[in-house]
């Protein structure tokens, strides 16, 4: 603790010669003059470490008394800028790189979005940078209410909010609301139709007139369960009483059969790198991009552009509104090639298999056939299955 406090203030090392060495640090002593490593190196002379403010004391108490005082070296952080004290053009960098560091931390260099699951990180920025929140922007101009307000009735998925700056940083912190349950009108006639065309299991009729039967077969669209119900007549009474219309309710089950297709070109193109390849380098600052040098496009027909940013930080870990950008443009030319046709099956399997699962959401798959077979330049795979689902949907009149 005392060396890093010594190191702050600065020290001079000095070194003595003549008379009694005992006598001047006494001297020094009823000065005030603290000092510490003494060290003798012979009878009549010796070292010693003062207070940086102290060297000139020292020399003075020397040219009084009968000893010869000689300042060695200066050391610590006021030693530093004591050898830096006539080159001018290296103090005026240093003054100049502080106050632009102390200008370019009041611009947003990044921007940071938390608190966001089902909206968009890419949606949330989009809006922000049409409101001004954007790589490049004077922090202290913004007016972080009014666009928080703003950017929530763009996307009324969000519900709350807050943008703070952290130096360089804009952190946003969103709290997205709660979705709105869909409302069932319960009083809306509907009545349950059939979506795939199938042979009746099992009927679960709750509201509404059953029409079907086990064993019926439907066609897709058929109306399984209506929404008219007939009142029921006293026993004995010739009168009708008519009916009324409901909201159909219920389940019904059926035995489907569905045929499914898929097909990938037994030759792909791929791409085949030339080795021509041009790099060009530019500067971003504030989010603006400067090119370093520049030239001509790129003759390329085809080519894919390889992006790298390099950017400068602080000891903290704060990023600097400038960065390096190197753009390597990498010529390809196209080329077929014959795919692996156990890899295509393998990809069509599994692309048909997706389908019967979102088809077959509520229900079972009993069998299925598959067969793969070339034609006309193109792997064709078809599924046939057979399942048993509910295929009841509610349609309203």
């Amino acid at each position: 603790m005392r060396q890093a406090a010594n190191a702050v203030r600065g020290w001079a090392e000095v070194r003595g010669r003549g008379g009694d060495c005992e006598e001047f640090f006494n001297r020094c002593a009823r000065e005030g003059i603290g000092f510490w490593w003494a060290k003798r190196l012979d009878e009549v002379t010796w070292t010693c470490r003062v207070a940086f403010l102290d060297a000139g004391k020292v020399t003075a108490l020397g040219q009084k008394g009968q000893w010869e005082v000689r300042l060695l070296r200066r050391g610590g952080l006021p030693g530093v800028f004591w050898k830096l004290r006539r080159r001018y053009a290296f103090l005026a960098g240093m003054a100049a790189c502080v106050v632009v560091v102390a200008v370019l931390s009041q611009f947003i260099v990044k921007v940071e979005v938390a608190g966001n699951v089902k909206v968009p990180t890419g949606a949330i920025l989009t809006q922000l940078r049409a409101q001004g929140v954007r790589p490049g922007a004077f922090g202290p101009g913004l007016d972080t209410r009014q666009i928080s307000h703003a950017v929530i009735l763009e996307l009324p998925e969000l519900s709350w909010m807050s943008i703070n700056r952290h130096g360089m940083v804009a952190e946003v912190l969103v709290r997205e609301g709660n979705p709105r349950p869909e409302l069932m009108e319960e009083d809306e006639p509907a009545h349950i139709v059939a979506k795939y065309p199938g042979i009746i299991t099992k009927v679960q009729a709750t509201r509404g007139q059953q029409l079907v039967e086990k064993g019926d077969t439907v066609a897709a669209g058929d109306t399984l369960i209506g929404s008219w119900v007939d009142f029921v007549e006293p026993e004995g009474s010739a009168i009708d009483l008519g009916g009324m219309t409901v909201r159909a309710t219920g389940k019904v089950w059926a035995r489907t059969w569905h045929t499914l297709r898929a097909s990938i070109p037994l030759n792909a193109s791929a791409k085949e790198y030339t080795g021509r390849e041009r790099t060009r380098w530019s500067l971003e600052i504030l989010g603006r991009n400067v090119k370093i040098f520049p030239g001509g496009g790129i003759s390329y027909e085809r080519y894919d552009k390889i992006t790298k940013y390099h950017t400068p930080a602080l000891p903290d870990g704060r990023e600097l509104p400038i960065s390096l950008r190197r753009e390597v443009c990498r010529e390809y030319t196209m080329a077929e090639s014959p795919i692996d046709v156990e890899k295509g099956e393998v990809i069509l399997r599994a692309a048909l298999e997706e389908q019967l699962a979102a088809r077959v959401d509520k229900g079972d798959v009993l069998k299925t056939d598959w067969s793969v077979q070339e034609q006309n330049g193109l792997l064709v795979a078809t599924l046939l299955a057979e399942c048993e689902q509910e295929i009841g949907v509610t349609i309203e009149e």
